[in-house]
């Protein structure tokens, strides 16, 4: 279903990266990247999980799941584990944890610190470990400044260091808007997929088109880059992928 996707994004590995940045730009929706990563990453045995849900509760991403042909409650408490901050505000109000910060503790330092609690409970019993973090920006809107964004995104980046077969993926919408921001994330990592309108306009055969950026090896002083380009149409049950010029639209 999202097989093809993963493979033209070099994500359909048992092992990843240690850091994965997807930028998504202003006026399109990268979130069938997240929802196609979280079931191929489920379906590797004894990988872990953890889902950080800012930009889409956890049912959305159940839902998603189900039309893409794997049911994420199966997983949920054993291999996948949930932080789900939107649902905890919504079901809560001002009494939820994430309204609430502790003195002298912000709202990035207390989710780093849920992370990295999730992290070391479930890591040492498992042969991969991923964490899934939906959507930066509304930590923006939540009242996080660019520097304390960028300081937890420094942060994930060590944790994956830290420990072998550890992978940190996050996702920055609006990346045109927040682009310093953006950038410097992605230097933080390994592969970099940016999700772009067309620039000849709306297609009914294509929603968007994605470049993918991966560094191959990185010395003291340079870095060996792959770019790659295709083009993708998100439908009800599956991503399809297109090489550009392939259905005659221009990118």
């Amino acid at each position: 279903m999202a097989t093809s996707v993963l493979l033209a994004c070099g994500l359909n590995e048992q092992k990843l990266p240690g850091f994965v940045h997807i930028s998504e730009e202003s006026n399109v929706d990268g979130s069938f990247l997240i929802s196609c990563i979280l079931g191929q990453r489920l379906r590797i045995s004894n990988a872990g999980t953890l889902l950080v849900c800012l930009q889409h509760h956890y049912q959305h991403y159940f839902n998603a799941g189900m039309r893409l042909g794997y049911n994420t409650n199966i997983f949920q408490g054993k291999t996948l584990g949930i932080i789900d901050v939107l649902s905890d505000m919504a079901g809560n109000g001002l009494a939820s944890k994430w309204l609430r910060i502790p003195d002298g503790q912000n709202l990035t330092e207390q989710l780093m610190e849920d992370i990295r609690s999730q992290v070391e409970t479930n890591y040492a019993s498992r042969n991969s470990y991923t964490v899934l973090i939906d959507n930066l920006s509304i930590l923006f809107n939540l009242g996080a400044s660019k520097l304390q964004v960028q300081q937890f995104c420094q942060d994930l980046a060590a944790l994956a260091k830290e420990r072998e077969n550890l992978t940190v993926i996050t996702k920055l919408s609006n990346s045109d808007i927040y682009q310093l921001t953006d950038n410097n994330v992605a230097k933080l990592g390994q592969v970099r997929i940016q999700v772009l309108r067309l620039k000849s306009g709306v297609f009914r055969e294509v929603d968007g088109k994605l470049l993918i950026e991966r560094v191959l090896d990185e010395g003291n002083y340079a870095c060996e880059e792959t770019r790659k380009e295709v083009l993708y149409k998100v439908n009800d049950r599956n991503v399809k992928v297109f090489t550009p010029g392939e259905i005659g639209v221009k990118v």
